[in-house]
């Protein structure tokens, strides 16, 4: 199994239905004087078209129909269909579907709570007999996506876009979930595409006809958007510290801290820590050559870091550098590959469009991928296929060699 964030959306919403559905037909809900949570009766008719056939030999009760419905409105709340036509679908009205949401979020919380529990670092004596301890790796991967689907049954969004609801300023929220929905369908799903001028007029169109209002909407959404980076980035250098071993923390914090050749130095460090051999690199009297060259598991990366003051960020012209260096070195047919510290400019990756051989990678970013390769969360191979894409290299696109959440399944 493995997380959400790496798999498939649809996969994604597949085990986020059969999850909710396990929800809706658990004890709380059972049929008898003991139950203390209900579905509203309009759910007791026949079946919705949903996944449930597809998905029915996972399901704990699957032709328990208003549970079965509940799911299925849960599912589409959660793909941001808007509330006014999950009212139609049923003739059930928004404020018992918005409880019937949140009962089945509190429901998840305590089972990802639970399993947390289960899967505590604690004496093994004191661990549940039922949890062997080869599945606690796996628990505890599940336990995140349980998590994140309660988080997506509280604010009916989609998996890619729920991170815009935390876009606050003044700790009041900038964007409405219509608003966020409007943005996804203009392709606006990062925080560098809602950061990059030459998609500001989507953002605009957002919030409306063009006025002084809209245009200081748009523009409170990019100053929220650059704190919410900044402040992920401390969130993220933080978990990073936590999940490697006590030697590898130092060389962590001076990577996010050095600029220029201390920063290529410290990446340097890493590389040999990982195995990763250097073929060649920059040394003092060399001009034009690039920082590193690399061969892992024989795929050659010619690498050159680029680094900016924090508020600053590398521009296309340094993020293309390395193309020229590699060329008059002789190293033209290498994969090329950018270290942003520490942001790439957000117009960047839209301009990269017809460079097929240049990833460029932020460095928080990077240092993730090292993290999840030290914890044996990816192997070498994961890495160097997601350092050799063309494009920008995201966290979120880190896969890991493993079973998808829901196993296949013919169609009916």
């Amino acid at each position: 199994m493995i997380s959400c964030a790496n798999s498939e959306l649809e996969d994604c919403d597949d085990f986020a239905f059969v999850l909710v559905h396990a929800a809706y037909s658990s004890t709380e809900y059972s049929r008898s004087q003991i139950r203390r949570r209900f579905l509203p009766y309009q759910l007791l008719t026949a079946e919705m078209t949903g996944p449930q056939i597809r998905l029915r030999n996972l399901l704990f009760q699957p032709h328990q129909s208003d549970a079965v419905n509940a799911a299925i409105l849960a599912r589409r709340w959660m793909s941001g269909v808007p509330m006014r036509q999950l009212e139609s679908a049923l003739d059930v009205r928004s404020g018992v579907l918005s409880a019937m949401f949140a009962d089945a979020a509190n429901i998840l919380r305590g089972v990802a709570d639970i399993l947390y529990a289960a899967t505590s670092p604690q004496s093994v004596n004191e661990l549940p007999t039922g949890v062997p301890l080869s599945a606690t790796p796996t628990l505890n991967t599940i336990i995140a996506s349980i998590r994140r689907i309660a988080s997506r049954l509280d604010a009916g969004l989609p998996d890619d876009v729920l991170w815009m609801r935390s876009l606050t300023l003044d700790g009041v929220p900038v964007l409405t979930r219509n608003e966020i929905m409007l943005l996804r369908e203009a392709g606006m799903l990062s925080p560098t595409d809602l950061l990059d001028p030459g998609n500001f007029p989507k953002l605009l169109d957002a919030f409306g006809p063009r006025s002084n209002t809209s245009m200081a909407s748009a523009q409170n959404v990019q100053q929220a958007t650059r704190t919410w980076r900044l402040e992920e980035r401390d969130r993220l250098i933080e978990s990073q510290r936590k999940r490697l071993p006590a030697e590898c923390r130092d060389v962590l914090l001076r990577f996010y801290r050095t600029r220029e050749t201390e920063f290529e130095g410290v990446l340097e460090e890493i590389f040999r820590c990982f195995g990763i051999s250097i073929d060649a690199r920059d040394q003092p009297g060399t001009t034009s050559f690039p920082d590193f060259v690399v061969s892992p598991l024989g795929k050659q990366l010619a690498i050159e870091c680029k680094s900016k003051v924090v508020g600053e960020a590398v521009t296309f012209n340094d993020a293309t550098d390395v193309i020229r260096k590699a060329g008059v070195n002789g190293y033209g047919a290498a994969f090329k590959v950018t270290v942003c510290q520490p942001y790439i400019s957000p117009d960047v990756p839209r301009k990269l469009a017809n460079c097929t051989d240049l990833c460029v990678v932020n460095a928080d970013d990077i240092a993730e991928a090292f993290v999840q390769l030290k914890v044996g969360r990816i192997t070498q191979q994961d890495f160097t296929d997601w350092i050799s894409r063309p494009g920008q290299a995201s966290r979120e696109h880190l896969t890991q060699s493993s079973r998808p959440l829901i196993p296949a399944t013919s169609a009916p």
